[in-house]
């Protein structure tokens, strides 16, 4: 075995074990974006092994050209890599639940009803699902559970509600 292939095999080793710790720790590593993101460089560095060891196996290639090559193949598939798939899925919404300025707006019903100065909980039915928040009366004055309520505003993920009546239809006599 040529001491290239033994680098090759090194550096796709190095890079299969750190993209298995990058697994398990990538909470750790929300320091780092963009192309220096350890995803992109242990990406690289594991096409980059790969293809010299295609290259030097099939090809019968130069050491330097197939070192040239692989480099330049790795650069063009980890570009591809990142613009195509990791960007896209760090810019994607990490959830389908609704966001705080989302609920602003959003009438649901009490569950557990909110005594004078105190809180309580609401339940708003969405397309998802039911979502529960922690819920305090707006002027301060108690909400029995049968109520509707409004959500005016959500601090500190808390829902300042005020109670809702539907508006009706009424015929004129």
């Amino acid at each position: 075995m040529e001491a290239i292939d033994q680098l090759y095999w090194w550096v796709l080793i190095i890079a299969g074990f750190g993209t298995f710790i990058y697994m398990m720790f990538s909470d750790a590593f929300d320091m780092f974006e963009g192309w220096f993101n350890p995803a992109v460089i242990l990406s690289f560095l594991a096409l980059g092994a790969g293809i010299g060891l295609i290259l030097n196996a099939l090809a019968h290639v130069s050491p330097v050209i197939g070192l040239a090559v692989a480099l330049v193949g790795s650069l063009a598939l980890t570009t591809l890599l990142y613009l195509f798939v990791l960007l896209p899925l760090s810019n994607a919404e990490e959830s389908i639940g609704l966001t705080d300025e989302a609920l602003v707006g959003r009438v649901g019903r009490l569950t557990v009803p909110i005594p004078e100065g105190g809180y309580g909980e609401v339940m708003i039915e969405t397309v998802t699902g039911s979502l529960l928040k922690t819920a305090q009366s707006m002027d301060g004055t108690s909400i029995s559970a049968d109520h509707r309520v409004i959500i005016i505003e959500v601090k500190s993920n808390i829902a300042i509600v005020m109670t809702y009546d539907e508006p009706t239809i009424r015929e004129e006599k």
